[in-house]
């Protein structure tokens, strides 16, 4: 419980901009990517497609309701700099910017189905992982902008899949959407 309260802490005190950390407020817009498929260079959902080749045509049902892929966690990615180059990780988005990623997916697939492209700010203290992360509620999604509602980040539902069945693992995702429920409630309620 305790440790649920800290995380919940932490999320609504750097959404408000009582960032902990130090370093450069950086916004970033980009594709949102779980590290699973970047790690093993082809979607779960698409493998003959390069993961950093093509990440619009990633579905958010691989981004959000795979476990290996939320597990994961989650990065922004950088365009291409040129025409025969591929897209890189700018900033790992870490537990808390991927659990906030992972809602914004979620209600995100009400208007499209592929390529998850949000605008994130944050705070770069000079490592890979981005810190005190807030998501700007329009996001891309097939190709289009789309402004979410707080009622649809507060009521978009998690559908997570084991790659390998585990009920303990089940257990504690359960308790995972549960927690993001509540966080997403008082973050709706604060206007944040």
């Amino acid at each position: 419980m305790f440790h649920q309260l800290l995380k919940l802490f932490l999320v609504l005190t750097s959404a408000a901009g009582n960032c902990l950390f130090n370093g450069k407020d950086v916004t970033m817009s980009g594709f949102i990517m779980d590290n699973y498929c970047i790690d093993q260079g082809f979607m779960v959902d698409n493998p003959t497609t390069p993961t950093l080749v093509h990440p619009e045509v990633h579905s958010i049902h691989c981004l959000v309701d795979v476990k290996a892929c939320t597990d994961s966690m989650f990065a922004i990615l950088a365009p291409p700099e040129g025409p025969n180059s591929n897209y890189t990780i700018k900033y790992q988005l870490g537990k808390n910017g991927t659990a906030l990623a992972i809602k914004y997916a979620m209600a995100a697939r009400n208007y499209g189905k592929r390529g998850f492209n949000a605008t994130i700010n944050g705070v770069d203290d000079g490592t890979s992982e981005l810190k005190c992360i807030s998501i700007e509620k329009t996001i891309m999604v097939d190709s289009k902008a789309v402004t979410l509602s707080a009622t649809d980040v507060a009521s978009a539902t998690i559908m997570p899949m084991d790659m390998q069945p585990n009920n303990a693992t089940k257990t504690n995702g359960a308790q995972q959407a549960t927690s993001l429920m509540v966080l997403i409630a008082i973050m709706a309620l604060f206007g944040i």
